[in-house]
Protein backbone atom coordinates (compact mmCIF):
# COMPACT_ATOMS: atom_id res chain seq x y z
CA UNK A 1 0.00 0.00 0.00
CA UNK A 2 1.45 3.51 -1.20
CA UNK A 3 0.49 6.40 0.87
CA UNK A 4 -1.89 7.12 3.38
CA UNK A 5 -4.77 5.55 3.20
CA UNK A 6 -7.86 9.07 2.56
CA UNK A 7 -10.19 9.47 5.70
CA UNK A 8 -12.96 11.43 4.23
CA UNK A 9 -15.41 11.25 1.61
CA UNK A 10 -16.44 14.81 1.14
CA UNK A 11 -17.35 16.51 -2.21
CA UNK A 12 -17.42 20.12 -3.02
CA UNK A 13 -20.96 20.61 -4.38
CA UNK A 14 -21.33 24.47 -3.83
CA UNK A 15 -21.33 24.86 -7.77
CA UNK A 16 -24.74 22.33 -7.87
CA UNK A 17 -26.11 24.59 -5.08
CA UNK A 18 -25.61 27.50 -7.07
CA UNK A 19 -27.07 25.62 -10.41
CA UNK A 20 -30.93 25.74 -11.64
CA UNK A 21 -33.17 23.03 -9.29
CA UNK A 22 -32.80 19.55 -12.07
CA UNK A 23 -28.94 20.08 -12.44
CA UNK A 24 -26.99 17.35 -11.18
CA UNK A 25 -23.48 15.61 -11.20
CA UNK A 26 -22.61 12.29 -11.81
CA UNK A 27 -19.54 10.97 -9.55
CA UNK A 28 -17.44 8.05 -9.39
CA UNK A 29 -15.32 6.79 -6.22
CA UNK A 30 -12.87 4.05 -6.43
CA UNK A 31 -10.72 3.94 -3.55
CA UNK A 32 -8.21 1.23 -3.18
CA UNK A 33 -8.49 1.26 0.79
CA UNK A 34 -10.61 4.31 3.05
CA UNK A 35 -10.34 4.77 6.93
CA UNK A 36 -13.78 6.09 8.00
CA UNK A 37 -13.73 6.88 11.82
CA UNK A 38 -13.29 3.58 13.29
CA UNK A 39 -13.48 1.27 10.09
CA UNK A 40 -11.51 0.65 6.87
CA UNK A 41 -13.36 0.04 3.68
CA UNK A 42 -11.07 -2.02 0.66
CA UNK A 43 -12.11 -1.16 -1.66
CA UNK A 44 -14.67 1.45 -2.45
CA UNK A 45 -15.53 1.62 -5.75
CA UNK A 46 -19.05 2.51 -7.25
CA UNK A 47 -21.35 5.58 -8.51
CA UNK A 48 -23.81 8.15 -7.34
CA UNK A 49 -25.52 10.73 -8.53
CA UNK A 50 -25.92 13.97 -6.97
CA UNK A 51 -29.44 16.23 -7.88
CA UNK A 52 -30.44 19.92 -6.77
CA UNK A 53 -33.94 19.96 -5.75
CA UNK A 54 -36.14 22.37 -3.74
CA UNK A 55 -34.83 21.05 -0.40
CA UNK A 56 -30.94 20.45 -1.09
CA UNK A 57 -29.21 18.00 -2.57
CA UNK A 58 -30.71 14.59 -3.37
CA UNK A 59 -28.02 11.81 -3.72
CA UNK A 60 -28.65 8.27 -5.02
CA UNK A 61 -26.24 5.52 -6.08
CA UNK A 62 -24.76 2.36 -4.96
CA UNK A 63 -21.60 1.48 -3.90
CA UNK A 64 -19.25 -1.70 -3.85
CA UNK A 65 -17.13 -2.63 -0.54
CA UNK A 66 -15.35 -4.77 1.77
CA UNK A 67 -15.64 -3.88 5.33
CA UNK A 68 -12.30 -4.66 6.85
CA UNK A 69 -12.85 -6.83 10.24
CA UNK A 70 -11.51 -9.20 11.82
CA UNK A 71 -12.90 -13.51 12.86
CA UNK A 72 -14.63 -13.71 15.47
CA UNK A 73 -12.71 -17.32 16.75
CA UNK A 74 -9.29 -16.57 15.82
CA UNK A 75 -9.10 -13.03 15.06
CA UNK A 76 -7.72 -12.72 12.14
CA UNK A 77 -8.33 -9.81 9.43
CA UNK A 78 -11.65 -10.57 7.58
CA UNK A 79 -12.69 -8.69 4.47
CA UNK A 80 -16.57 -8.68 4.32
CA UNK A 81 -17.66 -7.84 0.85
CA UNK A 82 -21.10 -5.06 1.00
CA UNK A 83 -23.46 -3.68 -1.89
CA UNK A 84 -24.39 -0.38 -0.16
CA UNK A 85 -27.41 1.63 -1.27
CA UNK A 86 -27.42 5.59 -1.25
CA UNK A 87 -30.92 6.99 -1.26
CA UNK A 88 -30.39 10.73 0.98
CA UNK A 89 -31.65 13.99 1.19
CA UNK A 90 -28.97 16.72 2.05
CA UNK A 91 -31.33 20.04 3.12
CA UNK A 92 -30.23 22.77 2.02
CA UNK A 93 -29.70 25.78 3.44
CA UNK A 94 -29.06 24.27 6.53
CA UNK A 95 -31.74 26.12 9.00
CA UNK A 96 -33.77 24.01 7.03
CA UNK A 97 -33.40 20.63 7.77
CA UNK A 98 -35.39 18.90 10.80
CA UNK A 99 -33.28 17.41 13.50
CA UNK A 100 -31.26 14.31 12.77
CA UNK A 101 -31.42 14.46 8.96
CA UNK A 102 -28.54 15.41 7.01
CA UNK A 103 -27.68 18.75 6.08
CA UNK A 104 -25.07 20.95 3.98
CA UNK A 105 -22.94 23.89 5.34
CA UNK A 106 -22.98 27.19 4.07
CA UNK A 107 -19.50 25.97 2.45
CA UNK A 108 -21.05 23.44 0.16
CA UNK A 109 -19.47 20.58 1.09
CA UNK A 110 -21.31 17.42 1.26
CA UNK A 111 -19.84 14.68 3.69
CA UNK A 112 -20.77 10.98 2.93
CA UNK A 113 -18.49 9.32 5.14
CA UNK A 114 -20.79 9.36 8.21
CA UNK A 115 -23.55 7.68 6.48
CA UNK A 116 -21.16 5.46 4.25
CA UNK A 117 -19.72 4.15 7.80
CA UNK A 118 -23.08 3.91 9.17
CA UNK A 119 -24.26 1.70 6.68
CA UNK A 120 -21.49 -0.53 6.37
CA UNK A 121 -21.56 -1.21 10.17
CA UNK A 122 -24.96 -2.50 9.40
CA UNK A 123 -24.18 -4.69 6.67
CA UNK A 124 -21.40 -6.99 8.98
CA UNK A 125 -22.70 -10.08 10.04
CA UNK A 126 -22.59 -10.25 13.83
CA UNK A 127 -20.41 -13.00 13.95
CA UNK A 128 -17.70 -12.72 11.28
CA UNK A 129 -15.80 -16.38 10.21
CA UNK A 130 -12.57 -16.24 8.29
CA UNK A 131 -14.35 -19.93 6.74
CA UNK A 132 -16.71 -21.98 7.79
CA UNK A 133 -14.47 -24.43 9.37
CA UNK A 134 -12.41 -22.00 11.11
CA UNK A 135 -10.68 -23.59 14.60
CA UNK A 136 -10.05 -20.99 16.10
CA UNK A 137 -7.51 -20.15 19.17
CA UNK A 138 -6.86 -22.06 21.69
CA UNK A 139 -7.94 -21.38 25.39
CA UNK A 140 -5.22 -22.14 26.89
CA UNK A 141 -1.89 -20.47 24.91
CA UNK A 142 -3.74 -18.61 22.62
CA UNK A 143 -2.29 -20.32 19.09
CA UNK A 144 -4.09 -19.86 16.17
CA UNK A 145 -5.56 -23.54 15.47
CA UNK A 146 -5.81 -22.73 11.44
CA UNK A 147 -2.08 -21.86 11.41
CA UNK A 148 -0.56 -24.56 14.17
CA UNK A 149 -1.11 -27.12 16.52
CA UNK A 150 -0.80 -26.70 20.27
CA UNK A 151 0.19 -29.23 23.21
CA UNK A 152 -2.33 -28.10 25.37
CA UNK A 153 -4.37 -30.40 27.32
CA UNK A 154 -7.95 -30.09 25.22
CA UNK A 155 -11.61 -29.72 27.52
CA UNK A 156 -14.12 -29.38 25.77
CA UNK A 157 -16.37 -28.72 28.06
CA UNK A 158 -17.09 -24.68 29.59
CA UNK A 159 -15.99 -24.98 33.39
CA UNK A 160 -18.86 -22.80 33.89
CA UNK A 161 -20.78 -25.78 32.47
CA UNK A 162 -19.14 -28.73 33.76
CA UNK A 163 -22.34 -29.21 36.23
CA UNK A 164 -24.40 -29.71 32.99
CA UNK A 165 -22.27 -32.17 31.52
CA UNK A 166 -22.30 -34.22 35.34
CA UNK A 167 -26.56 -34.08 34.87
CA UNK A 168 -26.42 -35.02 31.25
CA UNK A 169 -23.80 -37.52 31.80
CA UNK A 170 -26.12 -38.87 34.72
CA UNK A 171 -28.90 -39.31 32.38
CA UNK A 172 -26.94 -41.26 29.79
CA UNK A 173 -25.76 -43.97 32.15
CA UNK A 174 -29.32 -44.29 33.11
CA UNK A 175 -30.53 -44.92 29.83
Amino acid sequence: MNGPIPQHLRFNFGFLLESPLGSSREMELDYPRIRLGDIILAPLTGTFKASRNSRGIYVKGLLHTGVVTECSRCLSEVTVPSDLELDLLYFYPSSTAPAGEEKIEQDGILDLGPVVREISLLEIPMQVVCRPDCAGLCNTCGANLNEESCSCARDDVDPRLAVLKQLLDAGNEGS
